[in-house]
């Protein structure tokens, strides 16, 4: 693993003035060519003791058994996907702010902070009495850091299942995203209906 373990620094401070129900929201996918963007919540317990980072930073293995610990230990744990079409409709932004008011439906108890990666503000994020943004925020917050676990793992879980029914691409290796393979693979047969077109145009 590269880089540090995140903290509750940040979930400390939210606590401090006053907020109760913590929640951590991050994406993921949002750069493939084929698949949904997936976003994770996670609201976790004071007592949580994982050891947690940006996904990206941990291999397949530690990944699944990272996700696995905090879907049991979490106070709440959602994954919200938003597939192709939609995101080709709407915008990839406008996805991300779809897959959060979905989820926010499902969520019980509602939070009244919520840290989010990156620097997008979304105004009027469900219920939640403040927003933080915070950039590269997956490697600063637990719950962010939880939240992008969960959201990488299911994705690339739900990538590989896709595989059994267009094999051709190769998703089980890439999971969507633009490598030399998965392009030649597209050259080769064309578009399947995963695939996302507006991220296309430049190369088929």
């Amino acid at each position: 693993m590269r880089g540090e373990w995140a903290t509750f620094d940040l979930e400390q401070k939210a606590r401090e003035a006053g907020f109760g129900i913590i929640a951590g929201i991050d994406e993921v996918g949002r750069g493939a060519v084929a698949g949904p963007v997936s976003v994770g919540l996670v609201v976790l317990p004071e007592d949580f003791n994982v050891l947690v980072t940006d996904s990206k930073l941990l291999s397949p293995t530690q990944r699944a058994e990272k996700a696995a610990l905090i879907a049991e230990t979490a106070l709440v744990c959602e994954v919200m996907h938003i597939e192709a079409d939609y995101i080709d409709t709407h915008g990839i932004i406008a996805a991300q702010r779809e897959a959060i008011q979905r989820m926010w439906e499902l969520v019980d108890p509602l939070p009244t902070y919520v840290l989010l990666d990156g620097r997008h503000d979304f105004t009027g994020l469900g219920n939640a009495a403040y927003v933080q943004t915070i950039v590269r925020g997956d490697q600063k917050s637990v719950s962010i850091a939880a939240a992008s676990i969960v959201a990488k793992h299911a994705r690339d879980e739900l990538m590989r299942r896709h595989a059994l029914m267009y094999p051709e691409y190769g998703f089980e290796m890439h999971v969507g995203y633009g490598t030399r393979a998965h392009f030649a693979a597209l050259q080769r047969h064309g578009p399947c209906p995963l695939h996302r077109r507006s991220f296309l145009r430049n190369y088929i």
